[in-house]
């Protein structure tokens, strides 16, 4: 229940950076203190695309196992703590937070950028928490903040949680943007996860 509750929570905060300041350096700074606080508690995720990352594909395809629901639910508490957010952000100023929005015809490059970053932030957290080289040294938490510093420079959320919260946020507030912005902003982080969990894999065997 404690590594659920710590998602929730620092998925919370992550989500409160990026919808309430918007900036790089906040962003990258609340995951750096967050990845030091959940790092023994629940890995430190605080999003899907991390999450699929962090499990091994192979078992994920063919054994539904009960480690497999385990990741299940830590998606479900990363949408809840970062909906609580957007919420929280909504009810502070009157906005509704939306990631930019793209037209059916103009979505490729964003969910490749998506997909892409995603990739890097994923494989970063999986050098520094999973390689033997770093895992025993105190530089993750510095390491993955700094990264996800750099890539929200660029723009973007590569989060699906934060997508997914702000769908809600959308539906509840009766606003709405195109199926293909949610499409980029939820999927291509998720394809990023899955391939820097093989990349990972693949440059870590002898």
């Amino acid at each position: 229940m404690k590594r659920f509750l710590m998602e929730l929570i620092g998925t919370f905060f992550l989500t409160l950076a990026v919808a309430y300041i918007s900036s790089p350096i906040a962003i990258g700074l609340v995951l750096m203190a967050m990845a030091y606080i959940g790092a023994g508690v629940s890995g430190g995720h605080y999003n899907p695309a991390i999450t699929v990352a962090a499990f091994d594909i192979k078992k994920l395809v063919h054994n539904f196992s009960s480690k497999s629901k385990k990741y299940c639910i830590y998606f479900g508490a990363q949408v809840v703590g970062a909906s609580l957010a957007l919420f929280f952000v909504m009810h502070l100023t009157g906005i509704v937070f939306a990631p930019e929005s793209f037209s059916q015809d103009s979505f490729v490059l964003p969910f490749c950028m998506e997909a892409l970053l995603a990739t890097l932030l994923c494989w970063v957290y999986l050098t520094v928490t999973v390689s033997s080289r770093y895992r025993t040294t105190a530089i993750s938490g510095v390491v993955i903040g700094l990264t996800l510093m750099g890539i929200a420079s660029f723009g973007g959320l590569f989060n699906p949680a934060i997508a997914v919260a702000s769908l809600l946020c959308e539906r509840f507030a009766g606003e709405s943007i195109s199926d293909a912005s949610y499409a980029v902003y939820i999927f291509g982080p998720l394809v990023g996860g899955v391939a820097a969990s093989f990349l990972f894999d693949f440059f870590e065997q002898d």
